[in-house]
């Protein structure tokens, strides 16, 4: 009977001992199936999909994007001190593109962005006791690079401000002479200079992805020297360029996000 009640003892504790096992090893993979989720929570939090989009993760968040630009150019052309200005306030067409960063705030936004545009012609013909003389400026084009701070008004409607600074020119013409002969004064020169421009606007967020902007913007380019050919010999003059344009700018973030 002794012998018989040991077993039974033996038994029990074995059993006990083996249900021990069978709960911490249920235990340990619970504990390492919510450290796991947790760990990888905290990974998907700190990481970004790709260098390009981290708004999706975490709390820096920032978007790619890709702009298209088209506008209205009003553009004064070669305005001095005590000198009548070549071509004052003439409307024209600008196009171009934007390529940028928009890091995303509680209260809006900060965008960075490379900007390239291209402009119309400006020019102006002035004919007077049988002489004409046509000034213009062609090809012009401008490089900048942008910051702009987007506040969030109401609802999917933001407000911005900011400016950029860069690079712009075009090519200076000039055709003066008697009516019905060659001309006797020409120019026909590139010039190019540093460029800057301010201003502001509204966008509408269409969604996540897609925003529609309407702004303004005052740019300019400093003072330039053209050079010409004259009867007496090659000749120089000043030449600078100014406008207020009003722009309407449609962007895409995150452009390549289906792609991955």
């Amino acid at each position: 009977m002794r012998y018989v009640h040991l077993n039974t003892i033996r038994a029990n504790f074995f059993g006990r001992n083996q249900l021990f096992k069978q709960c911490w090893t249920i235990t340990f993979c619970i504990l390492y199936l919510l450290g796991s989720t947790a760990i990888d929570s905290v990974r998907a939090a700190n990481e970004c999909d790709s260098f390009l989009s981290c708004c999706d993760t975490g709390e820096n968040c920032r978007q790619f994007y890709l702009g298209g630009i088209v506008g209205a150019d009003f553009g004064t052309l070669t305005k001095e001190p005590g000198q009548p200005t070549t071509v004052p306030n003439q409307s024209l067409f600008t196009g171009g593109g934007t390529v940028g960063m928009r890091s995303l705030r509680d209260n809006g936004a900060w965008r960075f962005e490379f900007e390239g545009r291209g402009r119309d012609q400006i020019s102006s013909t002035l004919v007077s006791g049988g002489t004409s003389a046509t000034t213009a400026a062609r090809d012009g084009w401008s490089t900048m690079v942008n910051v702009w701070r987007d506040y969030e008004v109401v609802g999917d409607f933001n407000l911005y401000a900011g400016g950029g600074i860069g690079a712009g020119g075009y090519r200076s013409v000039i055709n003066s002479g008697f009516a019905g002969l060659p001309p006797t004064f020409t120019s026909n020169d590139n010039v190019s200079n540093f460029a800057w421009q301010a201003g502001g606007g509204l966008i509408y967020n269409v969604s996540n992805h897609f925003a529609v902007d309407l702004g303004y913007r005052f740019f300019s380019l400093g003072d330039m020297t053209a050079t010409g050919s004259a009867p007496s010999g090659p000749f120089s003059y000043a030449t600078n360029y100014a406008a207020s344009e009003l722009l309407l700018t449609l962007r895409i973030y995150e452009p390549f996000r289906r792609w991955r």
